[in-house]
């Protein structure tokens, strides 16, 4: 999925830095449902990032509670603190082009594989977006 973005304009001043843990257990999860969400999380990320930035995925796995997380982190502008409470709700957008429904879906899809997606940001210094699935999650039908 990194592949596909990194060659877009947004992405030309961005370093992507991988800390994935390969030794994590796999997810019972919706594989393009699963892109979907990190596209649009990246793509937001870049986004915060205008003149350039560091994007790092970091992934690890909690052993005690059986859950893996998967943090996204950009150097952006950061959030202010007011509208962070907004930003999963359907149609809210910060951008002058947008639908406001990216982080809505992505929200909706980790809720229905069991998992959280949390959201920590300090304007200025930029946004951390963590997706925790269970191990043992399932994939909804719906």
């Amino acid at each position: 999925m990194l592949a596909l973005v990194k060659n877009q304009a947004s992405f030309r001043n961005i370093s992507i830095i991988t800390e994935l843990d390969e030794q994590i257990p796999q997810v019972l999860a919706d594989a393009d449902q699963m892109r979907q969400v990190i596209l649009n999380i990246v793509i937001n990320a870049a986004d915060a990032m205008p003149y350039g930035g560091t994007l790092t995925l970091h992934s690890s796995f909690e052993p005690k509670s059986q859950r893996v997380e998967l943090k996204i982190s950009d150097t952006g502008s950061g959030i202010p603190k007011e509208i962070q409470n907004r930003l999963f709700e359907p149609f809210f957008t910060t951008k002058k082009s947008g639908t406001g429904l990216g982080l809505a879906i992505a929200y909706g899809v980790i809720e229905r594989h069991k998992g959280e997606l949390k959201l920590e940001s300090s304007p200025g210094k930029g946004t951390t977006v963590t997706i925790v699935l269970p191990v043992s999650s399932e994939a909804s039908d719906e």
